[in-house]
């Protein structure tokens, strides 16, 4: 009876986390408040470590209102619920273990996929919004005045960064330290050289409408050539995402429709050993072919 009572508490709890941890998440993520994010005096600085550091630049990159904290919360939070629910219905700490890695992975893949749609949609509207900066410098406005324009014509999450830059100015920060915050929230390489140069100018003078449309003209070009590496390389990547689905839905299939045919495999001392092998190269074979077409152009 003890036990009993004992499991449909844990997995009422696991059940109940996961379902806080995901509305949680989907709020934040889909409907942020007015002011998602603190002030830029009050803003978490970059943590020591390697770990850590790549951890808080997925966090920022993914532009979430989430702080560093509460990401591991969720991150942790996904890795009890993951090895609760094993542990719970098939009591194997296999399984638990397996369960607890994946509910931790997950959140992170959530991020990533975030952080990925997020650049991809920034990189295709920053040769506008550079240009649109170069002709609001050129008109003699300032640079808070050139971020509300931007702001106001680049819909999508580089006009919210240009809008959040717009009010730090305006609550009176520097350029300098604006500049930054926006930089760890916009991995793109021209924006990066546009923050530089903006700094250089506000200390040391120049033409910057010059350069922000030098920049502008650098990152459409860039825009064009991973276009055109993308649709080049179309056939290999379609080639490798075939053949990795492929032998999923081809072992799925055996499976359901002919059991008897992986019951003795799976049933031999080596056959797990063998699947874990076969499951590592598929993903060792996958990251290197990402890792032949991935261009730094």
């Amino acid at each position: 009876m003890n036990s009993e009572l004992a499991i449909m508490g844990v997995t009422f709890a696991s059940i109940s986390a996961i379902l806080a941890a995901v509305g949680m998440l989907v709020r934040d993520i889909f409907y942020p408040r007015v002011e998602p994010r603190r002030r830029l005096e009050l803003a978490a600085e970059e943590p020591k470590g390697e770990l850590n550091k790549a951890f808080f630049h997925l966090v920022e990159e993914s532009g979430t209102s989430l702080s560093m904290g509460t990401a591991l919360l969720i991150v942790m939070g996904g890795a009890i619920v993951g090895g609760g629910i094993p542990l719970v219905f098939t009591e194997n700490l296999l399984a638990a273990a397996g369960g607890m890695v994946l509910g931790a992975f997950l959140p992170i893949l959530v991020f990533m996929i975030i952080r990925w749609w997020r650049v991809r949609s920034m990189m295709r509207v920053l040769p506008q919004a550079l240009q649109a900066v170069a002709d609001s410098v050129r008109s003699g406005q300032t640079l808070s005045e050139t971020m509300e324009l931007v702001s106001k014509e680049i819909k999508g999450p580089l006009g919210s960064e240009f809008a959040y830059g717009h009010s730090q100015l305006e609550l009176g920060h520097s350029p300098l330290s604006v500049m930054n915050r926006m930089v760890r929230r916009i991995p793109i390489a021209e924006f990066r050289i546009f923050a530089t140069a903006v700094v250089v100018h506000r200390r040391a003078g120049g033409n910057l409408s010059l350069l922000t449309e030098r920049m502008a003209h650098a990152a459409r070009d860039r825009q064009d050539v991973r276009s055109h590496l993308m649709a080049v390389t179309s056939g290999s990547r379609l080639s490798a995402i075939g053949m990795v689905a492929g032998s999923i839905i081809a072992v799925a299939l055996i499976a359901w429709l002919e059991p008897v045919y992986i019951k003795p495999f799976l049933e031999h001392p080596t056959g797990p050993y063998l699947i874990a092998g076969a499951v590592g190269l598929q993903i060792l074979g996958g990251l290197w072919v990402w890792r032949i077409l991935k261009s730094s152009y």
